[in-house]
């Protein structure tokens, strides 16, 4: 009698027991198609043209269409930004030269981040200071890298 995935082509899987046991991985074929699966899609992604930008004190890899949380920019949703400071650029395996590239971005929206909390306490003196802070954030979509 033939398994699900002799019969079914499009199955990834064989049957999830073995002869060697349940967790046995021997007789499983979906940790190596999985695998490949996954490498195929990075590098598609690879293959694009890409770039590093810094913004605010962080550093970004970024590719077009991509869409980043930065900290606060100038701007409104919908109005366009350029981050001029590219540090590398690339396409495929091979570097660009970066001085010449710039990022152009849209952006999407202006966003608060999430709520920390700092907690400040001197055992035995009866001070405690609790102080929550949101952080400004732009919601950036990456339109080319040109």
């Amino acid at each position: 009698m033939k398994t699900s995935a002799e019969t079914d082509p499009d199955r990834l899987t064989e049957a999830s027991h073995s002869t060697n046991g349940p967790h046995s991985r021997a007789g499983r074929q979906d940790f190596n198609v999985f695998g490949e699966l996954r490498k195929a899609d990075l590098n598609e992604k690879r293959q694009a043209m890409f770039a590093i930008v810094r913004t605010g004190g962080k550093q970004y890899r970024v590719a077009a269409g991509d869409k980043i949380v930065v900290e606060k920019l100038a701007g409104e949703a919908g109005d366009k930004v350029e981050l001029g400071d590219v540090l590398l650029a690339g396409e495929g395996g091979e570097l660009k030269d970066a001085s010449k590239l710039t990022v152009a971005a849209e952006i999407i929206a202006q966003a608060k981040g999430e709520k920390v909390i700092v907690f400040k306490k001197r055992r035995r003196h009866n001070y405690r200071r609790k102080n929550g802070h949101r952080q400004n954030h732009t919601i950036l979509k990456i339109v080319s890298i040109a």
